[in-house]
This record gives structure tokens, sequence and C-alpha cells, in this order.
């Protein structure tokens, strides 16, 4: 299940490594899915993975990682080796996991497979709405 949850990491991470520049701006309320060659974006993806399930996984602009699948949380640290994005859970007896994503579509998307030969493809998670304050009224005097 960790490792798992590692490749999820990997794969968003990964992706975020394109040289290219995006055909049409992503918006402000989503996870910039382009970044300069040898560096993560930051932000949370939607995995698809090639059982037809699917998870999210956020990566930190500080170094670290979490991740859910079936239930299961996974956090860690990731850092970017040979052009792959490595990542290792806070899990005791873990080990590292490295990922190669391919460039991202214009629309943020992209495929990432592990060193064991997972695939999977990541999205840009939507930002999630900001509710409004629930307003109360006055209590009656």
């Amino acid at each position: 299940m960790m490792k798992a949850l590692f490749l999820l990491a990997g794969v968003a991470a990964l992706a975020a490594c394109s040289e290219a520049e995006p055909e049409a701006p992503v918006a402000e309320e989503t996870v910039a899915a382009q970044a300069p060659a040898g560096s993560v974006a930051a932000g949370t993806y939607d995995v698809a993975w090639s059982d037809g399930s699917t998870s999210k996984f956020t990566i930190n602009d500080d170094g670290t990682y979490s991740g859910t699948r079936d239930d299961v949380t996974d956090t860690g640290t990731y850092e970017m080796k040979g052009g792959k994005i490595c990542f290792t859970s806070a899990a005791e007896g873990s080990e590292e996991e490295c990922w190669t994503n391919t460039e991202a579509a214009a629309d943020g998307s992209f495929s990432s497979v592990s060193d064991t030969g997972e695939n999977v493809t990541l999205t840009v998670a939507a930002a999630e709405p900001i509710a409004a304050p629930v307003e109360t009224a006055p209590a009656a005097q």
C-alpha cells in the first residue's frame, strides 16, 4: 500500500519538470503544472491508476508530500535525482521509490512511470471552493 502511495507522489512531482512553455495559461485557482527543469510544481493532483482506481496526491514546496489511496494516507519527502523524482515515505522501513514523468500537456496532465513499472496519469486537481462564512443573526435581546 505504501509503495503505491510513493508511486503516486513520484508521478505528481515529475510531471512538473517540463521545459516546454504551457500553451494556455493555468487559472490562478489551480496548481501550475509547468515548472523549470529540475524543479517540482507544488500542488494537489488527481491520480488515475492502471487498475482504474483514483487517489489524491499533494506536493509541498518544502520537499514533503502526502497522498491518500484506499483510505490510507502516506507522507514523506521527495527530491530530484537524475531527471527523476524520488520519494521516501516516513513509514518505518520504507525505501526510496523513483518515477519518470512525461512532459505536461497544455491542461497540466501528464503520465509517470515508476522504476518498478507502475504507470499512472496525473491531472491538476481543481481548486476547492472556499466556503463563505455562515452569518448568524444576532441573538434576540
